[in-house]
């Protein structure tokens, strides 16, 4: 699975990762969120779910499943 994609929209939209960290409810902590967009964490389908959200994106498109995807 690829993060590269779930920072690149973060990075577009100029959220840092505080800022997901509180829009993600402060469910996630601002250290899981960096392991996950370093790809050394795989997020939960919940973890997914609120990042998409806090980035205003579908799951989908925050965490493409394949590189066709992105």
């Amino acid at each position: 699975m690829r993060m590269k994609k779930m920072k690149e929209i973060r990075f577009f939209k100029e959220l840092s990762l505080d800022d997901i960290y509180v829009l993600t409810g402060r469910r996630i902590s601002q250290s899981q969120l960096s392991r996950i967009e370093r790809g050394i964490s795989i997020p939960s389908d919940e973890e997914k779910e609120l990042i998409a959200h806090a980035l205003k994106e579908p799951v989908s498109k925050a965490f493409p499943e394949s590189e066709e995807e992105e």
